[in-house]
């Protein structure tokens, strides 16, 4: 079975057992990645002095305060002492997750709602620790939370909600006044509200504008963050927590301190390069992308009867929907193994919890190599119609 109602994580193992057959690989959704020697060539005087004269002792499980007060320096409202650093964005999730809903009560007697689709290690984390109600995005709602749903589905026992925008696999941003909306209504209940928002620095802003951070928008608010997808540093294994509520980050680095002891420290320097460079990085990933986009839109004319473009939202991949005679997870399998071309079906993201749509791919954007690859994807795509 394809899909993630078995309880394993279907992405990893469709990764594993497909990915060796990949040629043309589009199944990421991370950005070119950069090297260390074009990372330290962004580097202040000071940090490359930093950087060649540091050592390799355990650092401040926190975060280095000039890390955290970079991070910091991204949102509206928040100081380094809002900041947790992790090592790498899921880290911080499960530390959130297990300080709000570890060990406190029994798992009869907590609930949390989970907005689907979402990463699958995501929803197992929380599954584990509690029950909990699904609550399915619309794409004829745009993919948005639907207030009244979530509201029919609180319970007295409800701790928190636990969402990720912009979304994967569907690429939608979150509108800004549908969060206002979920914010109150957190807020009427006492809830705790957690995004994952690490696909927000290849966010395209839509015509109804661009969500804020909401570790800067409710008290009860966490924003999960890091440098593997938009920056494309996932080897430097960085994310964090932002909260304003300090006792919660307390008790996530309590959690913390039983799975890593603190970052290391030449990522923590890296890290502050790569964020004092955040403009020039970004905008070298953003024109990556888009002409990777622009190309695809000039391969798919005439193949619309195959495969549908969404409207982009998101720079590091597009949602598509598949319209071939077979499945997507299928067509998927069959394209990897016929011509190389690797592509995720979304019934990876599908959860037991509710229904996820699920007849549709998605392409990665984020590298240079891309083009290749959606070549090679169209010519598939004709070739099929061919055969047909």
């Amino acid at each position: 079975m394809i899909g993630g109602a078995t309880g394993r994580f279907a992405l990893g193992d469709f990764l594993t057992r497909w990915g060796p057959f990949a040629r043309h690989d589009l199944s990421g959704s991370d950005s070119e990645t950069l090297g260390l020697e074009g990372l330290l060539q962004m580097a202040s005087a000071e940090n490359a002095a930093r950087w060649n004269g540091h050592s390799f002792a355990y650092t401040d499980p926190r975060g280095h305060i000039r890390l955290r007060t970079a991070i910091a320096a991204r949102h509206d409202s928040l100081i380094a002492e809002h900041i947790l650093c992790c090592c790498g964005a899921q880290e911080a999730v499960y530390c959130v997750l297990q300080a709000l809903l570890g060990g406190q009560n029994p798992v009869r007697d907590q609930h949390a709602l989970l907005l689907l689709p979402i990463y699958q290690p995501s929803e197992l984390a929380l599954r584990r620790l509690c029950a909990v109600t699904g609550v399915a995005l619309q794409e004829a709602d745009g993919w948005q939370p639907d207030i009244e749903c979530i509201e029919a589905a609180i319970r007295p026992e409800t701790r928190l909600i636990l969402m990720n925008y912009p979304n994967s696999p569907t690429g939608a941003s979150l509108d800004p006044q549908r969060l206002d909306a979920l914010v109150n209504l957190c807020r009427r209940h006492g809830l705790w509200l957690i995004n994952d928002e690490i696909y927000r620095q290849t966010e395209i802003v839509q015509p109804f504008g661009r969500a804020p951070m909401l570790a800067d928008r409710y008290e009860r608010g966490v924003s999960i963050n890091g440098l593997s997808k938009g920056f494309g540093l996932p080897g430097l294994r960085v994310g964090w927590i932002a909260c304003c509520d300090r006792a919660l980050l307390q008790r996530a680095l309590t959690v913390k301190s039983s799975l890593s002891s603190c970052i290391a420290a030449s990522s923590e320097i890296l890290a502050e390069i790569a964020l004092d460079a955040e403009p020039r990085i970004m905008a070298t990933q953003r024109e990556i992308a888009l002409a990777n986009l622009h190309y695809l839109k000039t391969l798919l004319p005439g193949l619309t009867d195959l495969l549908e473009l969404d409207h982009p939202q998101n720079l590091a991949f597009l949602s598509c929907q598949y319209r071939g005679g077979d499945s997507a997870a299928s067509f998927a399998i069959r394209l990897v193994l016929d011509t190389g071309v690797f592509v995720l079906p979304t019934v990876l993201w599908q959860s037991s919890l509710a229904p996820v749509e699920h007849e549709r791919i998605r392409l990665g954007l984020g590298y240079r190599r891309c083009g290749a690859a959606l070549e090679e994807l169209a010519g598939a795509l004709h070739a099929s119609r061919t055969a047909a």
